[in-house]
């Protein structure tokens, strides 16, 4: 069985998640990965043309952030992208890979989303989420395990001050 598969449910669904710069050009260093938005089928409003621009820019930087949080093992590195239950369950992901001696990198291959649900009064929406993403677990400088996955999440984003959050990112089981 393969590494990432025996780690916790926790680091395997946070695994798939971020992006890191990838050294064979797929995401350049300080660029963000590529988030293609559809938002056809938002119910029960119409996601306008500026928040889908903010979102889809605002995804894709919670994924860079996230990606780098894990791979450097710091949780102070998700407080502008994260909050609640998303920000809780990166942070315990980790302090446990902290403990382990672990880290990954995930190299973003880019992200197919639909927006499926945009709430009335505008401060929530609900993305569903095809991200391809190549994963490494790392002992050190050692890759202990790598593999290419497409995997499916379900993310809930909050509108905040400026800009909008990530609340829940969740792996769709069976992805």
């Amino acid at each position: 069985m393969n590494v990432l598969l025996r780690l916790s449910p926790t680091i395997l669904a946070l695994a798939l998640a971020m992006v890191l710069p990838n050294p064979n050009g797929s995401v350049a260093p300080g660029s963000l990965p590529s988030v293609t938005m559809n938002v056809a089928s938002a119910a029960p409003r119409q996601v306008e043309a500026t928040t889908e621009r903010a979102v889809a820019r605002d995804y894709a930087s919670a994924w860079q952030a996230m990606a780098e949080a894990l791979n450097q093992n710091r949780s102070s590195l998700l407080s502008a992208n994260f909050v609640g239950a998303a920000n809780d369950t990166l942070a315990a992901t980790i302090d446990e890979q902290r403990k382990s001696g672990l880290r990954q990198h995930i190299i973003d291959q880019g992200h197919t989303v639909d927006a499926v649900f945009y709430s009335p009064e505008g401060s929530a929406i609900e993305l569903h989420d095809t991200a391809r993403l190549q994963l490494q677990l790392l002992d050190g400088s050692k890759v202990v395990s790598s593999q290419d996955a497409t995997v499916h999440y379900v993310a809930l984003l909050t509108a905040a001050e400026n800009s909008w959050k990530v609340r829940v990112l969740e792996a769709v089981p069976g992805s």
